[in-house]
């Protein structure tokens, strides 16, 4: 393969581009957004994608700028701790199982990766179609490309253009807020308090920065007025003790809150058609539970370059990289969706968290 197109500038389209280019495979990315930024706030990152970002020679600066956990507190909301929940290491003694980052932090990190092998971006453009190895752009440009990679997440236009009979989409019953905010001098650890409605999370990511997030199982998937977001998460924050009130008191405007609805998607093999293969979110798309999303997407593109490497035709992709990854992707999106089921109903009899997390995480730390 001489030319790849990758469409899709977050994780998943980098961490392909890094993949490819170690094999010494030339690709390009198109990203639809002019500003090159990453989605989301804060970012946590389990032992086995650290393992794949080592093979992807870009484990020691995400190690280096980020904040490491070897376990997680968990606190009943009126702060009083109830429990730790240690973190999986399949590294080594002295690399830390699991860390937390700004997305900028990582999205800096990849950038740096992509610019030492040359790799051309360009912003402001996507694919509008795919007729064999021909391409054509929004910017009226077209291109012949030996594989189009689709890592253009959740509401992937690729995946739609490919498989028009793939699922959409769906609606997991919860939504998430989100907060950047000042960390508070007490908050040193990754740290979970547990409501009955609401689950909050508690999240160092940088020097006097935390990353809050809130998963809320009381409302719909639409949007609340904008004149009464502020007071609805000042309600639920009311809640919690602990650093809760100090974090509260930063919050101040409604264009402080990120408010978004938690969506599922799992493509049945095989990902993609023709000389095109979708990888991250366009594929399977998770909700936040286990903090496996973007670990999942480094994964792929960690395959999907050994792949194309050991010379799998581009047609053989899709078929192949599916074998290889759906079932470890299948793990992570239902055990996902289970804990959101269990959350929403919590007196479910036989629930049990931390056995399935525990399940879960023994069997991803085989190798991929």
């Amino acid at each position: 393969m001489n030319r790849v197109l990758i469409v899709g500038g977050g994780p998943a389209g980098m961490t392909a581009a890094i993949a490819l280019a170690r094999r010494g495979v030339r690709s390009e990315i198109v990203e639809r957004e002019v500003e090159w930024q990453p989605a989301g706030i804060g970012i946590g990152l389990q032992s086995p994608p650290m393992r794949a970002l080592r093979d992807l020679d870009v484990l020691a600066p995400i190690v280096d700028r980020s904040r490491h956990h070897a376990v997680i507190d968990m606190m009943r909301p009126d702060g009083v701790k109830v429990a730790e929940m240690p973190q999986v290491n399949v590294l080594g003694p002295d690399d830390p199982p699991f860390v937390t980052m700004s997305r900028m932090t990582l999205h800096e990190v990849l950038e740096e990766r992509l610019r030492s092998f040359g790799v051309p971006v360009r912003l402001g453009v996507t694919v509008s179609s795919i007729d064999g190895d021909d391409v054509g752009f929004t910017d009226g440009t077209t291109g012949a490309y030996d594989l189009v990679v689709g890592a253009d997440g959740v509401h992937s236009a690729i995946r739609r253009m490919l498989l028009p009979n793939a699922p959409e989409p769906a609606y997991a019953g919860q939504v998430i807020w989100r907060l950047d905010v000042d960390k508070p001098a007490q908050l040193e650890r990754y740290t979970m308090m547990l409501g009955r409605e609401t689950r909050l999370g508690l999240v160092p990511i940088a020097p006097g920065r935390a990353y809050v997030w809130m998963l809320d199982s009381s409302l719909g998937p639409e949007r609340p007025p904008a004149e009464r977001l502020l007071g609805m998460l000042q309600d639920r924050l009311s809640k919690f003790a602990f650093v809760v009130p100090e974090i509260a008191a930063q919050i101040t405007s409604p264009a402080q809150i990120d408010f978004r609805a938690l969506y599922w998607l799992l493509v049945r093999p095989p990902w993609g058609a023709g000389r095109a293969v979708l990888i991250g979110d366009a594929a399977h798309t998770t909700t936040p539970h286990m903090a496996w999303g973007v670990g999942l997407a480094i994964e792929d593109a960690l395959v999907l370059g050994e792949l194309v490497a050991s010379g799998v035709d581009a047609r053989e992709l899709p078929a192949q990289l599916s074998e290889r990854r759906f079932e470890r992707c299948r793990l992570i999106v239902d055990g996902s969706l289970q804990l959101s089921r269990w959350e929403r109903e919590p007196d479910t009899p036989g629930a049990d968290p931390g056995r399935l997390i525990a399940e879960t995480f023994k069997a991803l730390a085989a190798p991929i």
